[in-house]
């Protein structure tokens, strides 16, 4: 399938797999792109160059098509300084594509332009999204309020922000937030959008880094289980609704500091607690489209799954159309 989303990137289907930190690495990503989607790791993830360098390295040695890497630019959790290192890292090892979020690009992505490497920015509003392609970005993903992780704080639906997106920018829209299928996918590009960003699915995958049992009591949640911790930072985060997104929450009501939060909304911390088995002491990112996911799949099945129902989607509206034209 060809759009100005896999020209730029050089794959086969319209399809990112969302950087999730510390549970999409080189396995996930490598699977996805060999798949023909592109896969993406957060750089943030690792403690130090040596270690990104390494993992870069690992995906290179399990794929041999496109794959990015995520820079998180959000200045209360990474300071400059660092974030300069992990771009000139992935600039030296030659990664094929970056993507960056959290803040404006801005400078950030000045190194990255004159390497020649396609930039990715993601964003949760139409104004940002603007600014971000008047920085530079090559290409826009734009979060409705039904993606996990960071949707923003004005929770907008992704119907409205896609087609406005596609509307009002110039270079190619990447759809994130409640896609999981190829039925959502197809109505996120029948908006004018380029290509579609995908993290929930891929929870519930085989490579992500995760315990099973996290997968299996992922894929019972409905689509009303999560809900917004961290607004109170102007950096909403959606997660699952339990005991530990309920002290968040608390703390919150109770006008904590971000030094006060820290133990709570930690990342980290999170993911030790999930990876023993401690899910209600882990803020877990998830989705609203969690509600439609209900197995669990080698990603690279998952990627062409999305792909035939694409297209049994397409057959359906054709006849449909076909059926019941006019005249």
């Amino acid at each position: 399938m060809k759009t100005r989303l896999t020209e730029i990137l050089g794959i086969e289907y319209p399809i990112v797999q969302g950087s999730m930190q510390y549970m999409s690495l080189a396995e996930l990503a490598a699977a996805v792109s060999n798949a023909g989607g592109l896969g993406l790791v957060p750089a943030m993830a690792f403690p130090n160059g040596d270690e990104l360098r390494k993992e870069i390295r690992k995906v290179r040695s399990l794929t041999d098509k496109p794959f990015g890497f995520n820079i998180s630019l959000v200045p209360e959790v990474v300071i400059p300084e660092v974030i300069l290192e992990y771009i000139n890292i992935l600039i030296e090892e030659k990664v094929p594509v970056i993507e960056t979020s959290g803040q404006r690009p801005g400078n950030f992505i000045k190194p990255i332009k004159e390497a020649g490497i396609p930039i990715i920015h993601k964003v949760t509003s139409i104004k940002h999204a603007l600014t971000a392609q008047a920085d530079g970005a090559d290409i826009i993903t734009v979060i409705g309020t039904e993606g996990g992780g960071h949707p923003g704080l004005d929770q907008v639906a992704g119907s409205i922000l896609w087609a406005k997106a596609a509307e009002e920018l110039t270079v190619p829209v990447l759809a994130a937030g409640g896609i999981v299928d190829g039925k959502s996918m197809y109505a996120a590009m029948s908006l004018g959008v380029d290509g579609v960003l995908m993290a929930t699915r891929f929870l519930a995958s085989e490579e992500v880094v995760a315990p099973r049992e996290y997968k299996e009591l992922a894929i019972t949640l409905p689509e009303t289980a999560t809900i917004l911790t961290m607004k109170s930072l102007k950096n909403a985060m959606r997660v699952v609704r339990n005991k530990q997104a309920e002290r968040i929450l608390e703390a919150e009501r109770n006008g904590a500091t971000i030094k006060e939060l820290m133990p709570l909304i930690s990342g980290k911390a999170s993911n030790i607690a999930m990876m023993e088995g401690r899910f209600d002491d882990a803020q877990l990112s998830v989705g609203q489209g969690i509600g439609r996911v209900r197995e669990i799949k080698p990603a690279g099945e998952i990627v062409q799954e999305v792909m035939e129902d694409f297209y049994k989607t397409h057959e359906y509206m054709t006849a449909l159309v076909k059926n019941n034209q006019l005249g």
